[in-house]
């Protein structure tokens, strides 16, 4: 694991309009949108989980923060804009799959166990979200993710279960999820894998390595750690 390096020194700073319009314009640049597919993809929605739905907006909206957390962390290995968004939209579906799954089984996260992932220190929590991808807004979200997923894991092990016929069972479950859950993304920024139960890059080769996606249990890169 590649821990991120993080200043001590600097603060989060507020987004100027100048630099919205930038992150707009790196957001929508990333493809040009694919008319096929299009009927079944609410407008304006980059992801769509159920009656949730991310638009593109919050999409941008998101992606700005990464991209003001790399500004003021210099240091910090950056991912390209491609990348950066499809990590993004990896942890939104994994908030919505995980979590409809999780409520089904009765399984809940307690903000001590969240807490406990992340950390008090803010300089970790930043270099969390550097190193996986995530918006800081949405990294208890991420973090009660990877707790509820643990939680299912243990929840769906049967007596005497090798760790890959849990994992099989949790594949099972986590399918059965998102096809009730009618997962789609927009063309413009992946395609959803029903089969890997993973968001994918509409252009593979374009990423200098893969992205996140759901298939397996989601993990979290926290510094020192692992």
């Amino acid at each position: 694991m590649t821990c991120v390096r993080v200043p001590t020194n600097r603060t989060v700073r507020p987004m100027r309009g100048g630099r919205r319009l930038r992150i707009a314009l790196a957001v929508a640049a990333i493809s040009v949108l694919a008319l096929s597919g299009c009927a079944t993809q609410k407008a304006g929605s980059a992801a769509v989980a159920g009656d949730e739905r991310l638009t593109e907006a919050q999409l941008t909206d998101l992606f700005g923060e990464l991209d003001e957390l790399y500004n003021v962390n210099p240091d910090a290995q950056r991912l390209p804009n491609d990348q950066l968004t499809l990590s993004v939209l990896s942890w939104w579906v994994n908030e919505q799959l995980i979590g409809t799954l999780a409520r089904e089984e009765g399984l809940t996260a307690t903000q001590a166990q969240i807490d406990q992932v992340l950390g008090a220190d803010q300089k970790q929590r930043d270099a969390i979200s550097l190193g996986n991808g995530i918006p800081p807004s949405r990294l208890d979200a991420a973090a009660e993710v990877f707790v509820l997923s643990s939680a299912l894991t243990d929840s769906l092990a049967e007596p005497g279960a090798t760790k890959e016929e849990t994992d099989a069972a949790l594949m099972a479950r986590l399918q059965e999820t998102a096809d009730d859950l009618g997962i789609s993304i927009s063309p413009r920024f992946g395609t959803w894998n029903s089969a890997t139960v993973s968001v994918q890059p509409r252009n593979p080769e374009r990423l200098s390595s893969p992205a996140g996606g759901v298939a397996e249990p989601p993990a979290l890169d926290v510094p020192g750690q692992g």
